[in-house]
């Protein structure tokens, strides 16, 4: 299995940025009640990964909610685009999941109430500062790792 550069990882990291932050600017315009209350259920199974020290579950919970986000897009070569990357930095999750947890869960919500306020705007920028310092924990438990 190939293990990716710090480069190769930045550049994956950096492009998912630029996407996630496309999909929640969109998602704010179109996401309902009932697609805000869903995003509130996928942010409730997080808080409870978290709270358990389930790794694993906050990793699914994360990808779940983050997925969700995109379909809201209502973009499909967005959703496409993002599921590729996706598959590309899933590894990159796991080892920061927990050190990064609950500060991502309340960027999540933060990001949630921006979807259900319609605000693109502050939906964009919310998602924008979340995947950067996601980035930057990487970066960091890379350096720490070495």
């Amino acid at each position: 299995m190939h293990t990716p550069t710090d480069e190769e990882a930045d550049q994956l990291l950096g492009v998912r940025v630029v996407l996630e932050t496309h999909s929640a600017q969109l998602a704010a315009g179109r996401a309902t009640a009932e697609d805000v209350q869903r995003l509130w259920e996928l942010q409730q199974i997080g808080i409870e990964a978290l709270a358990s020290a389930d790794t694993e579950g906050l990793v699914v919970a994360n990808a779940n909610l983050h997925t969700c986000i995109t379909n809201l897009s209502g973009n499909k070569v967005l959703a496409e685009m993002i599921a590729m990357v996706d598959r590309r930095v899933r590894w990159y999750y796991t080892p920061i999941a927990r050190p990064r947890g609950k500060d991502a869960w309340t960027e999540h919500a933060d990001l949630i109430k921006a979807i259900a306020a319609g605000n693109a705007e502050l939906a964009s920028k919310t998602m924008h500062q979340h995947a950067e310092r996601t980035r930057q924990a990487y970066h960091e438990q890379r350096a720490a790792a070495q």
